[in-house]
């Protein structure tokens, strides 16, 4: 079993990944997550409004995104469990 032959070489025992637009589905369904997705957008404007102009828009979206990135792991965690629990072993 060397590095040549990369995942090959073990069994992949993942499931399918879930796509982005089914994780935002779950998210606009949930209200908690979406109101904390909601909530870090607008403490992060008004945590760059002091700021320069130049540097609102990056750093914005840097404090929007960690929090954001947060909850839709929640919710990614969340639909993984509610999918295993509905498949058989």
């Amino acid at each position: 079993m060397g590095l040549s032959q990369g995942s090959r070489s073990r069994p992949d025992e993942r499931r399918r990944p879930l796509s982005m637009s089914t994780l935002l589905a779950a998210t606009l369904r949930s209200p908690p997550e979406l109101a904390g997705i909601l909530a870090s957008v607008f403490v992060a404007a008004l945590l760059v409004s002091p700021l320069p102009p130049v540097l609102q828009p990056i750093i914005g979206i840097l404090l929007a995104a960690v929090p954001g990135m947060l909850l839709l792991g929640r919710v990614r965690r969340r639909l993984e469990r509610e999918r295993d629990e509905e498949e058989p072993p």
